[in-house]
């Protein structure tokens, strides 16, 4: 199964940490304004990478400099030869070291490189002084798009038992998130004899605050925002928030919610 995204979604820094940590084997293909990149990665390391005329570590280098491009991940396929045998987290901390110091006027920047007008990806992950990169909340990422869509007020993601797993301006979350729980299960138990397929999203409705539920197969996640905010004006940045997380959580991560079912 083949992951296509767009760097403004997912930087490389992410992919790189993401299937390096998921232990994956694939091909990550780049194609950015100035050509494409290609990546391998096996058994949770980047083994190969190519980037115009650079091969090898310096490819890895040079492409963590650019954040605009779209990519696409085919998952199985094995490198034809390495060039790459350091970590991977050593690989990123040197290549945000240089950028750094580029940026900062301490190193000349690399030959040939005229940056883009968009800006660098930041190592949200982890700490260049420390020297550890931390896996990624996909969840809390999540409820962070969310959250910048225009009219969404409050956001949380939890398990489908209702564990919480991310969340930001939700008052009594664990609660809510039980309360989100209970009311899919039992209205995919109602769905049953109505005979109405697969309840996908639920929305409630109390005075003036709608609260929109998703179930995602694997997880729930729910928004809060006024009862007058239309949800098909918001849709569009909804299902690209879910198909973000996707890419982050891996080709078994859930798909986008279905059709809309009000109570």
């Amino acid at each position: 199964m083949a992951l296509v995204g767009d760097l403004k979604d997912l930087a490389l820094v992410d992919i790189i940490q993401i299937n390096c940590i998921g232990r994956n084997t694939a091909r990550l293909t780049v194609h950015y304004p100035t050509g494409d990149g290609v990546f391998y990665f096996q058994d949770g390391d980047v083994v190969d990478a190519r980037f115009g005329e650079l091969s090898g570590i310096d490819a890895v280098y040079q492409a963590l400099r650019y954040s605009e491009g779209s990519f696409r991940i085919d998952t199985g396929i094995v490198a034809p030869i390495r060039t790459i045998y350091d970590p991977w987290p050593n690989i990123l901390m040197e290549g945000m070291r240089i950028i750094d110091e580029e940026r900062a006027g301490i190193i000349p920047t690399a030959p040939g490189f005229t940056p883009p007008g968009a800006t660098m990806p930041t190592m949200g992950t982890g700490t260049p002084s420390g020297g550890v990169v931390r896996a990624i909340n996909p969840f809390q990422t999540l409820v962070n798009d969310l959250l910048k869509i225009r009219g969404v007020e409050g956001a949380i993601a939890t398990l489908k038992d209702g564990t919480l797993q991310a969340h930001s301006n939700i008052k009594t979350p664990e609660k809510l998130g039980m309360l989100i729980a209970f009311m899919v299960y039992h209205g995919g138990l109602a769905a049953i004899p109505a005979r109405i397929g697969m309840m996908k999203r639920v929305a409630v409705i109390s005075g003036q605050k709608k609260l929109i539920i998703f179930d995602q197969e694997d997880f729930l996640a729910a928004i809060e925002c006024g009862s007058a905010v239309r949800y098909e004006t918001i849709n569009p940045y909804i299902e690209r928030a879910f198909r973000k997380i996707q890419m982050r959580r891996g080709p078994t991560g859930a798909g986008i919610s279905g059709p809309l079912t009000q109570f």
